[in-house]
């Protein structure tokens, strides 16, 4: 029963968050629900006060938002800067760990310094869940943006290997060279080939129902779900990267054949809108779960047991720009590199709106799940003492919640939002003029589509007509106060002619009542029959039908004006590929 409640408080908590984040613009999702799990945690007692499982943590959520995250990353641009990805997996770990593991040593000598590259390594990890929300809403340039998802999705090898390598220093007072690299070579290359074959066995097996008739959408997203648990802890059997093997699995499954019909476009449908709120749901417990265990972590810091609370974070504010400084340093000279390697000249890299770039994705790598995981795992390790775990667990909780403070009030001043640059004036209007294509296209059409014959609709020729027309209108309305003023006039003139024409079919809703009144004033007069229920709602029945007929039909023409748009240059390849995108949802609604 505790287990019971303690998921529906988690649910309770991330819906809360949800809400909570509309009143709090400046404030990041991932922070509010950072802030939220801290707050509910000193105020209300729950079994995850006493601390989580790490490889818990690792299997019921960074598993399966990996795996989700890897079979909808661009591929192509993936392999386009496979050694750029190489570089900060690697390099860069190594780096921040020398960086991170002197600097704690030096300013914390009591620290051991095989402990202090121990919590290096963690701060190697970048939090996939934060990159992946980071990106989601600004926008980072595509080569950019192709290292961060890359980093998040591939580092996690180095950084574990290198703070298990330091847990073994220290249990043991030795190192051996060849044992790191042979452990390192299992869990990347062991995880990636493991991952590749596991994820064609996946493919193969969803191929093997589908021509035996067991392609039912429910079953298919059942098995998507269970993969990435299933290839986890197949990975951790058999002693390589499990996070590597999912996330190649993912890769793996996104790039092999897949069949294009009807009933897989549904069954893709339905199992994005599952995996949509999976990632929701998953990703608001992990920020809420690690907001409850700060106050435990952050406790003993808090009461002074470790030491003066103002030095502990003076260390941790101290190492945090040590690591955002090694970052920012290393991207830079990638970006030195990359300009040489175009022609451009290093001094674009050195242009304010470059390092601006360079900088928001230096700060974007922010630390999470994942190196939290690790860090609590220094609980088991019998080389440090309690203090000195504390210590570290306290730097290390105070170092994430520092990354992601940077982020989340950084990046957004440093790069511009998508959305605001997918709502340019010209993208607007060129929708308006689509839109405005489509309700005149229909209107032409009206006297072979929409017909709806009966004494309640009379008033209107064509209701059904009339009702799509004003659905296009009602998106009219919506681009207008984004638009340019030539455009905005003659979107808001053709919603108020639709609208008029849409007010006449008010009386069809009133007729009915209108029966009564004339019955009893026409006294002497014969008063006309009203039409009986079942005819109304056959009526109602026909209109729905006609509506649904001009609606796929409007969204065919919409498909064949968007192809004449790109042929003349009115619209780019991707907003017509976006635009093409919400037509096929909505014909795929309608089917």
């Amino acid at each position: 029963m505790e287990t019971f409640e303690l998921i529906l408080f988690l649910l309770t908590a991330v819906i809360a968050s949800s809400i909570l984040d509309k009143f709090l613009p400046p404030l990041s999702l991932p922070l509010v629900q950072i802030a939220l799990g801290a707050a509910l945690a000193l105020a209300v007692p729950t079994p995850l006060e006493w601390g989580i499982d790490p490889e818990l943590l690792l299997i019921l959520f960074i598993a399966p938002l990996h795996f989700n995250e890897s079979r909808h990353v661009d591929s192509g641009a993936l392999w386009k800067n496979r050694w750029g990805i190489a570089s900060l997996s690697v390099g860069l770990v190594f780096a921040i760990v020398a960086a991170c593991g002197a600097t704690l040593h030096a300013l914390l000598p009591a620290v051991p310094l095989a402990a202090a590259c121990a919590l290096g390594g963690a701060m190697g990890s970048t939090d996939a869940v934060a990159v992946t929300a980071l990106t989601h809403d600004r926008r980072f340039g595509r080569r950019h943006e192709a290292l961060l998802k890359g980093e998040a999705l591939f580092n996690d090898v180095t950084g574990t290997v290198v703070f298990q390598c330091c847990l073994t220093i220290l249990a043991t007072g030795s190192f051996s060279l060849l044992h790191a690299g042979e452990e390192f070579a299992l869990d990347l290359f062991g995880g990636f080939f493991g991952g590749l074959v596991m994820g064609l066995l996946a493919w193969g097996l969803l191929q093997v129902l589908r021509r035996t008739g067991l392609d039912n959408p429910t079953l298919h997203v059942m098995l998507e779900l269970l993969l990435p648990f299933v290839i986890y802890l197949a990975a951790k059997s058999l002693h390589i990267g499990a996070v590597i093997a999912v996330v190649t699995s993912g890769l793996m499954l996104s790039l092999l054949p897949q069949r294009h019909t009807a009933a897989t476009a549904r069954t893709k449908l339905q199992a994005q809108s599952v995996w949509t709120t999976l990632e929701f749901v998953l990703n608001g417990i992990i920020f809420v779960v690690l907001g409850m265990q700060l106050p435990r972590l952050l406790e003993p810091a808090a009461e002074g047991s470790l030491g003066d609370p103002a030095t502990l974070l003076g260390v941790v504010v101290a190492l945090t720009l040590v690591l955002e400084g090694v970052r920012f340093a290393w991207l830079l000279a990638m970006d030195v590199r990359a300009a040489a390697a175009r022609g451009d000249g290093v001094r674009s890299c050195f242009a304010p709106e470059a390092l601006r770039g360079t900088l928001a994705m230096a700060l974007a790598g922010a630390k999470g799940g994942i190196t939290l995981s690790l860090m609590l795992t220094l609980t088991a390790s019998a080389a440090l003492s309690a203090a000195g775990r504390a210590t570290l667990v306290s730097i290390a909780s105070g170092m994430i919640v520092l990354t992601l403070v940077l982020a989340d009030f950084a990046v957004p001043a440093l790069t511009p939002s998508k959305r605001s640059a997918k709502r340019t004036r010209d993208r607007v209007d060129a929708e308006i003029d689509l839109a405005l294509g489509v309700i005149a296209s229909i209107e032409a059409d009206a006297h072979l589509t929409g017909a709806v014959k009966g004494a309640a609709v009379d008033a209107v020729d064509e209701p059904a007509t009339v009702i799509v027309m004003h659905r296009y209108a009602e998106m009219l309305e919506d681009l207008a106060p984004a638009a340019s003023p030539a455009a905005a006039a003659r979107a808001r003139a053709e919603v108020a002619r639709v609208r008029g024409l849409y007010d006449q079919l008010d009386g069809i809703a009133r007729r009915a009542a209108r029966w009564d009144e004339s019955e009893g004033d026409m006294e002497g007069e014969e008063s006309p029959a009203a039409p009986s229920l079942s005819d109304q709602f056959h009526q109602m029945r026909e209109t729905h039908d006609a509506v649904e007929d001009v609606q796929a039909q409007a969204l065919v023409r919409e498909l064949q004006l968007i192809k004449a748009m790109v042929a003349d240059g009115a619209i780019d390849a991707a907003h017509a590929k976006d635009l093409r995108n919400d037509v096929y949802i909505q014909q795929l609604v309608l089917d």
